[in-house]
């Protein structure tokens, strides 16, 4: 609780208190660090408290997915299984809008071919792309209107088999998609060209990639198949075997502890990991916690 001060006791000056008054405006309290953990099973985004694992509440999505604030502030969720994304506000979690979706009332098909979204991402040019997991393809929309614009990566180009819920711009520019049924992680350039596997199959016992994260000059892929946290160079060369986790589905690291998040799909919980070693440090999500089921991603709010 907040210590409660007398007037009396201190004797504010016109301008300090402007001034502070002037701070307090442009910097309003933060909320408490919270976690968004997906619930594909329970059709939900839960919120939890980053340091005791807390519930703070959840939000509805069909199939939920990949969840991530977008440049307008606002919080966008892929909801898998009615080929939507929708916006919430970060700080409520209201929901805003469906941003991409297709309107029963019309003829015409919204979001194109889109079927199955696991992930979505802003690309350097303002456009959002998806990954359209169940007919191989990255789809690209208007990144102010949600408004279909064309198939950016067309379906099974370069080997393509389930884009999943890693789909990424990485810091090179190009668009980093792990094929799920391929055991690989493939790019592709901004107008949407095959340019080589970043992961080849199978390489460094990649078996059904889901989540990949560029940090610290590496590549960390969650190798679902096989229990396992790989770790890649920026050329894509292996390195080593980070950590052990069951069914690992999503990475993140936290932003003030340099840990790493993972979801682990078989737990049904969230596991935190030294961010340097990948030594096991403790459970920031217990399993089933507020009725979580079937986790698969997670990202911060502040």
């Amino acid at each position: 609780m907040r210590h409660l001060l007398l007037a009396a006791a201190l004797v504010f000056s016109a301008p300090l208190l402007a001034a502070q008054q002037a701070r307090a405006a442009t910097n309003p309290p933060k909320l408490p660090r919270r976690m968004l953990v997906s619930g594909f099973e329970s059709d939900a985004v839960h919120a939890y408290r980053q340091s005791n694992g807390a519930p703070l509440g959840l939000v509805a999505a069909r199939g939920a997915q990949c969840t991530f604030l977008g440049p307008d502030g606002l919080l966008y969720v892929c909801a898998e299984e009615v080929d939507q994304v929708l916006r919430y506000r970060p700080d409520t979690l209201a929901l805003v809008d469906i941003f991409v979706g297709d309107d029963p009332l019309t003829p015409a098909d919204e979001n194109g071919s889109l079927n199955g979204p696991t992930a979505a991402s802003f690309g350097p040019d303002g456009g959002l792309y998806v990954a359209s997991f169940e007919n191989d393809r990255i789809l690209r929309f208007d990144g102010q209107t949600g408004a279909y614009d064309r198939v950016f990566v067309t379906a099974g180009l370069g080997g393509l088999n389930g884009p999943d819920a890693g789909t990424k711009w990485g810091s090179d520019g190009l668009l980093y998609v792990p094929s799920f049924f391929g055991d690989s992680v493939l790019r592709y350039d901004a107008g949407g060209a095959f340019v080589d596997a970043f992961v080849a199959a199978g390489e460094g016992t990649c078996r059904q990639p889901r989540d990949l994260v560029e940090h610290g000059g590496l590549w960390y892929v969650a190798s679902s198949q096989n229990n396992r946290i790989l770790r890649y160079d920026l050329s894509g060369n292996f390195v080593d075997q980070f950590a052990s986790v069951p069914r690992p589905y999503s990475l993140a690291f936290q932003p003030d502890s340099g840990e790493l998040y993972v979801v682990s799909l078989g737990g049904n919980d969230v596991r935190i990991l030294d961010g340097t070693t990948g030594a096991p440090l403790g459970t920031a999500v217990a399993a089933g916690s507020a009725g979580l089921l079937g986790a698969v991603y997670i990202s911060f709010l502040p």
